[in-house]
């Protein structure tokens, strides 16, 4: 049986997100455990911390918990993302199947943007989560707090795909009212 575009074209995607969504923690736990040119990116982050005036770096240990819990800080924006890159495969999944204008489909245009609007919130509290869970065993908790206008683009586009989810509900509901008139 000859597949058409839409059905090579999406199956391909989906293929491509479910590498992305295999590779997405992996790459994560290897930037953590893996000692690569100066070390891994924890060590490098609690590096940065200690590095302040005032502060001891002996005081602050690099322990098999400390690690544990920073890997597990690093893979919240990770899960996030893993949840839009399943939403997206379903998508095309459905795509493949010929389902491109259903309610199923809407709701997971919505879920996508509600995503978007988390990956915002998960990123704003990451660095702090990730300084404390690095100098958690130290004499003092350590935290930053970072914001800046490149933030608000996962914001932003978030508002955007749930504007687009609603238009598209909206649009569903007309034209099924309208095939019933017919």
């Amino acid at each position: 049986m000859k597949q058409n575009k839409l059905e090579r074209t999406s199956k391909l995607i989906e293929w491509i997100l479910l590498f992305a969504l295999l590779a997405t923690p992996l790459i994560t736990i290897l930037e953590n455990w893996v000692n690569i040119g100066s070390g891994n990116l924890l060590q490098q982050e609690l590096g940065k911390l200690v590095s302040r005036p005032g502060i001891n770096p002996g005081d602050y240990p690099f322990s098999l918990a400390t690690r544990l819990l920073a890997t597990a800080v690093q893979l919240l924006p990770d899960l996030v993302f893993m949840l839009m890159l399943w939403q997206l495969r379903q998508l095309f999944r459905s795509y493949r199947h010929g389902l491109l204008f259903t309610f199923e489909q809407i709701r997971r245009y919505r879920q996508i943007g509600l995503l978007l609007c988390t990956a915002f919130m998960v990123d704003l509290i990451h660095t702090s989560l990730l300084d404390a869970a690095l100098t958690i065993s130290g004499p003092k908790v350590l935290c930053t707090i970072s914001l800046s206008t490149s933030d608000f683009r996962a914001l932003l586009a978030g508002f955007i795909v749930l504007a687009l989810a609603l238009v598209m509900n909206e649009a569903k509901q007309l034209a099924d009212e309208q095939q019933l008139t017919v």
